[in-house]
């Protein structure tokens, strides 16, 4: 379960990346494509955009592989009052909330991830695309 992430840091925001984690919901490119842009190097331009926008954008991620970091004194991203898990007809595990994921080895704090529901996934417990899952 290592962390894979990649730093983009602009002036009032810092927004981390990882590739092991991400699954192509594209809530980003959607959401903000003047920032998150894969055609471009690097894909993440954090400078494009105010703080709160990014955030707002992040926070969609259905996987945790964006997370940021306020540079500005604004707002962190706060975890719901309530965990919720949602199973996908594709069978992951959609997770948000307070969410600490344990492997035995390891543990990671998230307020989003994506869980593998087929058992073929390469990084688990996170969903890394290998299969399509059924429920």
């Amino acid at each position: 379960m290592s962390e894979t992430f990649r730093a983009y840091t602009g002036d009032a925001i810092e927004v981390r990346y990882d590739k092991n984690r991400c699954l192509h919901a594209a809530e980003c490119v959607k959401g903000l494509p003047e920032v998150f842009d894969v055609q471009k190097r690097p894909w993440i331009q954090p400078e494009h955009a105010t703080a709160d926008r990014i955030a707002e954008v992040v926070e969609r991620c259905p996987t945790g592989a964006l997370e940021y970091t306020r540079k500005d004194g604004g707002a962190k991203e706060i975890a719901p009052s309530s965990t919720t898990i949602v199973q996908q007809e594709n069978g992951r595990l959609y997770m948000r909330g307070n969410i600490q994921i344990t492997d035995g080895e390891e543990a990671i704090q998230a307020t989003r991830a994506t869980l593998c529901g087929c058992g073929y996934s390469q990084n688990k417990p996170f969903c890394d695309n290998s299969e399509e899952c059924k429920p």
